[in-house]
């Protein structure tokens, strides 16, 4: 006997023909048994009647636009059961076009049965998931490698090849579209990769420190482009999935760090320029901390006492238990060795709350008779 037939006679073979005109000319009985209806109640009702809506368009779409071969294979369909009830099912057919004066759709279905179940688990968790990355305030980034970067090579061929091979977004979510000043009208994740990850000396270093560590690192820095190209200075951490020694994608989040960096790239300038400012005395300057350690000295008070000397000078000043913001007279150390007469003067300075630090300035007396004038901090 015929597969087919032995098929349908045991209730196996589920079939059905549509019409070009949203018509159902055929269901077989097991079909409609599946779907709660007696034998030919379904025949000549509009297919609206057991077809989702989606699944009404996309059957709407095949007659539009049919195959060059009128083979359907693949076509996923969701029908609707008398009780209402859904019942997803895989479909493949024949569409009729090129000997028929009207198209007809002949399609059998197969149900998903227990795949149904795990299908909409896995829908619901990755709607779950996309919804809290979405939303999340920590921006987050995955990109996928349509061509496996083969970690088995050299660093420098690691390296080419993620910056070389075809790559995509695989998802952006809304806080790194703002990190990256994105128009509203723009979908980060049809955006080439490159265009704000791009391949810099910068970048492959950062590359670099991933493939040392594994592809798993915490506050990596990469200078990103913004989407009007300004640059974008931001910490990654950064996860992979690796398998079988093949890169397949990797993903982390981001922190903007940009204005962290000016502004400390700003205080680095302040204070080289105040270095500057305080070689430029002709007295030797020393800042003392807390624990009675040389925090700073200018170039005078190297060329006085050397780069050795600033801790026994420092304890030298402080043991004398000196009175604040006054002249007072010292013999300390020159450079040398040989005591030599100083006028030193001593400043407290709070640095945090219950933190003080001094400032002292040590004069010379050789200096100060010939400048007693000078005599002031």
């Amino acid at each position: 006997m015929d597969p087919l037939h032995l098929m349908a006679e045991r209730g196996l073979l589920l079939s059905a023909t549509l019409s070009i005109s949203g018509q159902l000319l055929h269901i077989s009985p097991s079909l409609s048994d599946q779907l709660g209806y007696a034998p030919d109640e379904l025949l000549g009702l509009g297919i609206e009647q057991i077809y989702t809506a989606e699944s009404v368009r996309a059957l709407n779409l095949l007659f539009a636009n049919p195959p060059a071969d009128e083979r359907i294979q693949d076509l996923e369909l969701t029908l609707i059961r008398h009780s209402g009830g859904l019942l997803p099912m895989l479909a493949s057919g024949i569409l009729e076009w090129r000997t028929e004066p009207t198209p007809r759709l002949h399609l059998i279905k197969m149900p998903l049965g227990a795949l149904t179940r795990r299908v909409n688990e896995l829908q619901n968790a990755n709607e779950v998931m996309s919804q809290m990355l979405y939303s999340a305030k920590v921006a987050y980034w995955c990109i996928e490698f349509a061509e496996a970067v083969d970690m088995t090579q050299t660093p420098d061929e690691i390296v080419r090849q993620v910056f070389e091979n075809r790559s995509y977004w695989r998802m952006c979510n809304r806080a790194m579209a703002e990190v990256y000043e994105m128009p509203a009208d723009v979908d980060f994740n049809q955006q080439p990769v490159r265009l704000y990850w791009p391949r810099s000396p910068a970048n492959e270093e950062f590359v670099r420190r991933l493939v040392e560590t594994g592809f798993c690192v915490d506050g990596a820095l990469s200078v990103d482009r913004r989407h009007d190209g300004s640059p974008a200075y931001v910490e990654n951490d950064v996860r992979a999935a690796i398998h079988n020694g093949r890169l397949l994608r990797m993903w982390g989040s981001i922190r903007d760090v940009s204005q962290e960096l000016r502004v400390q790239h700003d205080a680095e300038q302040r204070i080289d320029a105040l270095r500057r400012v305080f070689d430029a005395v002709p007295d030797a300057v020393v800042v003392i901390d807390e624990e009675l350690q040389p925090q700073w000295r200018n170039a005078a008070f190297e060329n006085t006492f050397g780069i050795t000397q600033g801790t026994s000078i420092a304890h030298a000043l402080l043991d004398q238990s000196l009175p604040e913001r006054t002249w007072h007279s010292l013999q300390l150390p020159d450079l040398s060795g040989r005591p030599q007469l100083f006028n030193v003067h001593c400043s407290r300075i709070l640095m945090q709350e219950g933190v003080a630090w001094k400032v002292a300035v040590l004069r010379a007396t050789e200096r100060g008779i010939r400048h007693s004038g000078e005599l002031h901090p």
